[in-house]
């Protein structure tokens, strides 16, 4: 019994060290998903971060040169007002060439003068003459040609000859063709350039089209979370610069946005760049580090398989050798003991047992040697599993054999002798007792009744030895 705990220990601590592996590999590729996790969203995080501070950097720079571009034309046409001041007539040949030259070397589109008399000096030389009594000069002015819808800005500057206004030197910049100026170098060239009019928060350029053909209202885009349209409209009214994210409809995703405003106009300058440009290098690591997740699950999971099948190989390694006698390789007493629990608590209804002794164990070994007596319980072995099976025969002891067997016992009485004579040819003699549940409600009494045959057998034997002896 002690044998048997120390193994039933042993099996578990195998079965247990199996157990802990399979756990570890499991709680490996949990902290292996949680790190790949983990390091792609601060991967997003980071890209998000460089993302809007390069936003940034580029809408105040946008701001700069709209703001220096604006600037400068106001500064050219009050040098160019102080040329034309000197002139006698603001309609000649003279003054238009001026305005035609300095209309080439900028980005107005339209440079004319705005006679007292509400006649306009354009360009190219051409006067147009009053249409309406009440034309003035204002905010509405409208250029010949000029759709009715027209966003433009417009400068202007007085000319005054001895104190007294002859009329108003004026220059158009029709916001898109600020386009041209600026060169979108960032995120490989896929962020854009916008101004719009928080007024009616329509665009007013962009660097997308050549013309702003169609006015794009914002006033209810979707909202990154993270983001708020409150916050929007807070830093348009306080003309404040800030970030945003929205969904733009024709793109299908969001852009993130950086805004600042401009000196003109209470404009702003927009610089946006759509989301999947943003995760595009993210994209690209987080593939590369599933490949690498998948790859490291992949070997730990081939090595859990592996793990299961050595540890099950060796947990019936162990239990193999826990019950098999290495010498005869028949069962042992403690697969002996393990079927007798199991007859216990379930009797079959024809149980047979044969109980086997071989005779002159110890004296073989003490006259030829162990390895003598060791060919002997082979040989007896063999001759018992050629009749009854591998599966039904036990060495319980040093010389004692015993087979438990579910046919009947008159066949089993047949081939425990059958057995018996294999033996006796080899030169060996065992002695045999056989019982079954024909005579027994229980497998101890079976195996007790099968024992005390067995001994009487083996006194019949010794008797007719004894007998031999004296005769001779």
């Amino acid at each position: 019994m002690e044998l048997k705990k120390k193994i039933g220990i042993v099996l578990k601590k195998i079965n247990r060290h199996g157990r802990e592996n399979i756990v570890a590999v499991i709680l490996l590729n949990v902290f292996i998903g949680i790190g790949f996790c983990a390091v792609l969203w601060l991967l997003r995080s980071y890209s998000i971060d460089f993302c809007l501070r390069t936003l940034d950097q580029k809408a105040q720079e946008a701001k700069r040169e709209i703001d220096l571009q604006f600037s400068a034309v106001q500064d050219h046409l009050e040098m160019l007002a102080d040329i034309i001041e000197t002139e006698e007539d603001l309609t000649s040949d003279r003054v238009a060439n001026i305005l035609q030259l300095s209309a080439e070397k900028n980005v107005v589109s339209n440079l004319g003068i705005r006679l007292a008399d509400g006649r306009t000096l354009n360009q190219d030389g051409s006067v147009s003459e009053v249409q309406t009594e009440e034309d003035s000069f204002n905010e509405d002015f409208k250029l010949e040609g000029m759709a009715e819808d027209g966003i433009f800005v417009l400068f202007s500057v007085p000319l005054e000859k001895g104190g007294k206004e002859e009329g108003t030197l004026f220059g158009v910049i029709e916001p898109q063709d600020l386009s041209d100026f600026f060169k979108v170098d960032i995120f490989d060239g896929n962020a854009n350039i916008f101004i719009i009019d928080p007024h009616n928060m329509a665009y007013v350029m962009d660097t997308v089209h050549d013309r702003v053909e169609n006015i794009h209202e914002l006033k209810d885009f979707p909202i990154k979370k993270g983001y708020s349209q409150e916050q929007i409209t807070k830093d348009f009214a306080e003309g404040v610069g800030g970030r945003t994210a929205y969904f733009s409809e024709r793109r299908n995703e969001y852009l993130y946005t950086a805004y600042e405003p401009l000196d003109f106009y209470d404009w702003f300058v927009l610089v946006t760049v759509p989301e999947s440009t943003v995760f595009e290098e993210t994209e690209y690591i987080g593939k590369v580090l599933l490949g690498l997740g998948i790859y490291e699950a992949v070997i730990l999971l081939v090595y859990l398989v592996w793990n299961v099948v050595h540890t099950r190989k060796e947990v019936h390694a162990k239990e193999k050798m826990a019950t098999t006698d290495l010498l005869t390789n028949l069962k042992n007493r403690n697969a002996y003991e393990q079927t007798i629990s199991q007859y216990e608590e379930n009797l079959p209804a024809s149980l047979s047992c044969v109980y086997a002794d071989a005779n002159g164990l110890h004296e073989l070994n003490n006259s030829q040697g162990h390895a003598a007596g060791d060919r002997m319980l082979q040989t007896v072995a063999t001759a018992f599993v050629e009749l009854f099976g591998q599966e039904h025969v036990y060495r319980i002891g040093g010389d004692e054999f015993l087979v438990f067997t579910e046919i009947d016992s008159d066949c089993t009485s047949e081939k425990a002798m059958a057995a018996k004579g294999k033996a006796s040819e080899a030169g060996y003699h065992v002695s045999i007792g056989t019982a079954s549940t024909k005579e027994h409600d229980n497998v101890g009494a079976v195996i007790k009744s099968a024992e005390q045959r067995m001994y009487e057998d083996k006194k019949r034997y010794y008797m007719e030895l004894g007998d031999r002896r004296e005769r001779r």
